[in-house]
């Protein structure tokens, strides 16, 4: 919802600033819309479109690592889930009780990361839980030989990894992007859109044209946002590898 109303906040903000430009038009005298004047403001204007630019592209630069990171930590977690339902069960019958907390934990989380629609998401610190329970049960497993003690060990091991990576993709839930960045780009906008129209004549298509501009900005504005939390709104991580391991692990 927060990227909907950065999203409509860029567009009053841009569209506004080329409204304002089309009312300074018509108020100002004749000599501050001279030739030399719309030169020096064209230039200036020029500056703050490359800034903004280069602003743009390290946003879109901070999204899209965010949005990567996440999807290969959620993948990483679906693969040392069906690892490490394999190994427990080489272990045995010994290891049938960890590896059903296993497959509580799986479904919980994909609940967690992926909700349906009408279901209450499953919290956070119930998840984690889950997965700490699913080690003790490892822990708990007493070895009869060599095998066992092996796979124990590599058990033990890929519960750490799955551990690190549920905190890793929790940590991720704060924005890449810089406030004072989207401030200062909004307000750079705004500056240029109201240049355009401070020389624009007033007609309905250079409004029009303009409202489809600032929309367009605007667009591009939330959808950058939208991809720095890609768990949840437009743009999101697939569910398709953490579903994969869940049936995996339940056959």
């Amino acid at each position: 919802m927060i990227h909907l109303v950065i999203g409509l906040i860029s567009f009053a903000a841009i569209f506004a600033g080329a409204l304002i430009g089309l009312f300074a038009r018509r108020r100002l005298p004749g000599h501050h819309l001279s030739s030399e004047t719309q030169s020096a403001i064209t230039v200036s204007v020029a500056v703050l479109g490359t800034l903004s630019a280069l602003v743009l592209g390290l946003m879109i630069t901070a999204a899209n690592s965010s949005f990567s990171a996440r999807s290969d930590e959620v993948r990483e977690l679906s693969l040392q889930t069906i690892r490490m339902d394999r190994n427990l069960w080489r272990y045995g019958t010994d290891a049938a009780e960890a590896r059903e907390a296993l497959r509580i934990w799986a479904v919980a989380k994909l609940q967690q990361l992926f909700p349906d629609k009408g279901k209450p998401p499953v919290s956070p610190e119930t998840t984690i839980i889950m997965l700490e329970n699913v080690q003790d049960a490892v822990v708990a497993l007493t070895p009869q030989n060599e095998r066992q003690r092996y796979l124990r060990t590599l058990c033990l091991t890929l519960s750490s990894t799955m551990i690190q990576a549920r905190w890793a993709l929790e940590q991720r839930t704060g924005h890449s992007i810089p406030v004072p960045f989207l401030v200062l780009l909004i307000f750079w906008l705004t500056i240029v859109f109201a240049s355009f129209g401070l020389f624009a004549p007033a007609n309905p298509t250079v409004i029009v044209a303009l409202f489809l501009c600032s929309v367009a900005v605007s667009g591009g504005i939330y959808l950058i946002e939208e991809l720095d939390k890609p768990l949840s709104g437009f743009i999101h991580i697939s569910p398709d590898s953490m579903r994969k391991a869940v049936v995996e692990i339940t056959h």
